[in-house]
């Protein structure tokens, strides 16, 4: 309801101007949180704040992970409009939210701002990124050109990351990637480079991304795809049949074997995190029985490790990959609802 309102007036991230100024004394989130749940004010400051910096952590993603594959600012809009929903909705079964909404959390927590950002936004598994990451399989689905374009992007990283040099451009912005060589050399514009590019008969992907960096230049991963595409041509692919859907579902009687596998590997410390977080365990509980964690961000880096190597060994044992719409709310829960199937005495149904 408040999108409307605001329409005019969304907010994108702020330039950094290069001067650090303390969090405690400027950071108004704990209470617009506080007052938004308690009586429903301060809302549109509160969308206006999440604005702000769902523009930043959308900064590098590409076009595939926004909603119908296009990156602009009604689609970074809709994204900051719906995190916020979601917040403020729809209730979460994962960790720290433990079956209430993630404002709810923040408040009954008591979390500090840079907490609150941090699930919202910045973390692997915030809401923000995991609906980027929802959206972008939702694409992938849909769209067998995305799909194409995304395993074309992963192939140049590969030839990237083995023969060339990154120059980091700034916090949230993808690194410059450029081809070491002697001399000087003129950097020719993107169509003189294409037109380089498509006379080279019969070139591999590694020898084009080469010659695209020594031509035109230092240029990012994104800018390196585009251009391979103009030269290679995007492919056609037949409209899949209306109504076939692809199913991901594994077996589960693999998969539970695969669960417990991963159990018995975890470290003690980890099964005691893992049985904690399913009695609904709080942030002091878990901080006054784990000496190695001493704030609320060491535990939620805690979790998210714990969860993502749980979820290798999975994969690992299953002999596959995840699919692309399998993310950790989607994988993880189910998981620990299946470890409650096999080991009961530790993990109580709730």
């Amino acid at each position: 309801m408040f999108a409307t309102a605001l329409q005019t007036d969304m907010v994108t991230a702020a330039p950094n101007s290069g001067t650090s100024v303390s969090m405690d004394s400027l950071d108004t989130m704990p209470g617009l949180v506080r007052d938004f749940v308690s009586g429903g004010t301060n809302g549109a400051d509160l969308l206006r704040e999440f604005m702000r910096h769902v523009a930043r952590v959308a900064r590098p993603y590409p076009d595939a992970y926004f909603t119908l594959g296009a990156k602009n600012n009604d689609a970074i809009d809709d994204l900051g409009n719906r995190a916020f929903s979601s917040c403020s909705a729809i209730e979460k079964g994962r960790f720290p939210f433990s079956g209430r909404t993630p404002f709810a959390s923040y408040v009954e927590e008591q979390f500090d701002g840079r907490t609150i950002r941090y699930h919202s936004f910045y973390a692997k598994i915030s809401i923000v990124r995991e609906m980027l990451r929802d959206d972008y399989a939702h694409n992938l689905r849909r769209n067998p050109v995305l799909q194409w374009r995304a395993e074309l992007y992963a192939d140049i990283g590969t030839v990237l990351k083995a023969h060339c040099d990154a120059t980091p451009q700034g916090r949230g912005v993808p690194p410059k990637w450029s081809k070491a060589g002697p001399g000087l050399r003129m950097i020719q514009p993107p169509e003189v480079t294409i037109a380089r590019l498509q006379q080279l008969d019969s070139a591999s992907l590694e020898d084009l991304v080469l010659e695209a960096l020594i031509t035109g230049g230092p240029q990012t991963q994104s800018q390196l795809t585009n251009l391979i595409e103009s030269v290679k041509g995007t492919p056609s692919f037949d409209e899949p049949d209306a109504g076939s859907a692809e199913d991901h579902t594994a077996d589960r009687m693999g998969v539970r074997a695969a669960v417990a596998a991963a159990w018995t590997n975890l470290q003690s410390e980890d099964q005691a995190l893992l049985i904690a977080l399913a009695r609904g365990a709080s942030y002091e509980e878990l901080i006054e029985t784990n000496p190695g964690l001493s704030n609320k961000v060491a535990v939620s880096r805690a979790v998210s490790r714990v969860g993502n190597d749980f979820l290798a060994v999975i994969i690992d044992a299953m002999g596959g990959s995840a699919s692309p719409d399998a993310t950790p709310r989607t994988l993880l829960e189910p998981i620990m609802a299946m470890l409650a199937e096999l080991y009961p005495r530790d993990f109580p149904q709730r």
